[in-house]
């Protein structure tokens, strides 16, 4: 019997581990996908903000009729090349900082 009890100690002390393991994996990543769809949100209103203003500075609205050759979605597209790039330069500093931290001094 007293197998049996150091075997069930040890795979629930085994699944402790592993939860609070995920627990905390799944939290860090939960905090990336907010930060990250902040950053997405922020460009958004950011370029939607600009292309407003525009607008309004821009005599007898050319800029209006030069906008209207241009998709309904190119506030989108533009707010998905920016996130992508940032992306694309997050990792590139995050693999930076992992190459000097592997490097030996």
């Amino acid at each position: 019997m007293p197998f049996a009890l150091w075997i069930g100690k040890a795979f629930a002390s085994v699944l402790a581990f592993f939860g609070e393991y995920m627990t905390k994996k799944l939290a860090l990543v939960a905090a990336a996908i907010a930060s990250f769809s902040a950053v997405l949100l922020t460009f958004k209103l950011a370029i939607d903000a600009a292309i407003a203003g525009l607008l309004t500075i821009t005599p007898d609205g050319i800029l209006l009729t030069g906008l209207q050759l241009l998709p309904s979605n190119t506030g989108n597209c533009i707010t998905a090349m920016a996130t992508g790039y940032t992306a694309a330069q997050a990792y590139v500093y995050w693999r930076n900082i992992i190459a000097f931290k592997l490097t030996p001094a």
